[in-house]
């Protein structure tokens, strides 16, 4: 429930990202704002959560054996207050960071290896007053295949995860569900 379930709430719902090699051409940029609301239970808790995801994300297509692969580059930043609704104790969740595909290799037909690195600050728990109890911060490199179902457009399924490398202290990101419950229980209380 930790970092990957409060950051599906929409705080990284805004786009995967990607970088990618000089022989890609641009078809979409924007800069985003979009503000998070929800309602939900969570660690024993009904929680509501507001807050604001920005950012600013492109996409690229690649050329000759890579014209199905898309590929982006996201620069984010958002910040959500966690609030319990039965006492009104909060805490705060933030990050910014920048996910972007490294490489891509074509495997066969429709089928890639892609290479993602996230870097930065990407997820964040500060108590009420401000002090911050988790700092994940550094490197996540994963690579995965990847079907972009051959027909030009954005998206596609992911296949499997090949490898992770997690380079910098990422507390967060090894959380378990009942650690990330533990510390945000006292918070919430």
């Amino acid at each position: 429930m930790g970092k990957g379930f409060f950051v599906a709430v929409g705080v990284l719902a805004a786009i995967l990202a990607v970088t990618v090699p000089a022989q890609a051409t641009v078809q979409d940029h924007e800069h985003y704002s979009q503000p998070i609301s929800d309602d939900f239970t969570a660690c024993g808790f009904s929680l509501h959560v507001e807050g604001l995801a920005s950012g600013n994300a492109h996409n690229r297509v690649g050329k000759g054996d890579l014209d199905t692969a898309y590929f982006g580059l996201d620069n984010y930043e958002y910040s959500v207050k966690v609030t319990n609704t039965a006492n009104g104790r909060f805490y705060t969740q933030w990050g910014n960071a920048i996910v972007r595909d490294v490489s891509a290799t074509h495997i066969e037909g429709s089928i890639f290896q892609f290479t993602t690195v996230e870097s930065g600050r990407p997820f964040n728990i500060s108590d009420a007053s401000g002090r911050v109890l988790v700092r994940d911060r550094g490197a996540i490199r994963q690579t995965y295949l990847f079907d972009t179902e051959g027909d030009h457009t954005p998206g596609g399924v992911f296949l499997e995860l090949l490898s992770e490398r997690v380079s910098g202290p990422h507390p967060g990101f090894f959380m378990t569900e009942d650690e990330f419950c533990a510390l945000v229980t006292p918070l919430l209380s």
